[in-house]
């Protein structure tokens, strides 16, 4: 079934974008979810207008990335968790974690921003990758110590 977006999907498409999906993804997700429609005839001559308005979320994005990296600049967390004697903690620290640390500093950045291809399971220095828009990234350092 062809589709286009009207939102954006992180990894699959972008408002605008007209695609070929199965059936099933199209009428149990993207549609009810009104995360794209039925590509028409009619629909497809409005794809200039949902392109301008992904070019202005872009750059709207882009800029708030930029402002956000600005407070992120020197900013070390301090995250406590409960550890053995070799510093191996006994459960992770996630992304989620990560975003809600940040938030009490009064940085909102939401988890799926948050680039952290494993949990954090020991104490010491870590860094960690913040993507905020595909053009703006930044490194902080998460320092994890024993409760």
């Amino acid at each position: 079934m062809r589709v286009i977006f009207i939102k954006n999907i992180k990894g699959i498409a972008q408002i605008g974008d007209i695609k070929n999906v199965p059936d099933g993804y199209a009428r149990n997700f993207l549609l009810p979810k009104g995360v794209a429609k039925t590509a028409t005839a009619n629909i497809e001559k409005q794809v200039g207008i949902l392109t301008q308005k992904r070019e202005q979320e872009d750059k709207y994005s882009k800029e708030r990335g930029l402002e956000t990296v600005k407070k992120l600049e020197g900013v070390e967390l301090h995250i406590k968790g409960d550890a053995n004697n070799l510093g191996h903690l006994y459960g992770s620290i996630d992304s989620k974690i990560i975003a809600k640390e940040l938030k009490n500093k009064n940085i909102n950045i939401d988890e799926d921003n948050i680039n952290l291809p494993h949990n954090l399971k020991t104490t010491g220095k870590h860094e960690v990758e913040i993507e905020l828009h595909p053009e703006v990234k930044t490194v902080i350092n998460i320092i994890v110590t024993s409760i």
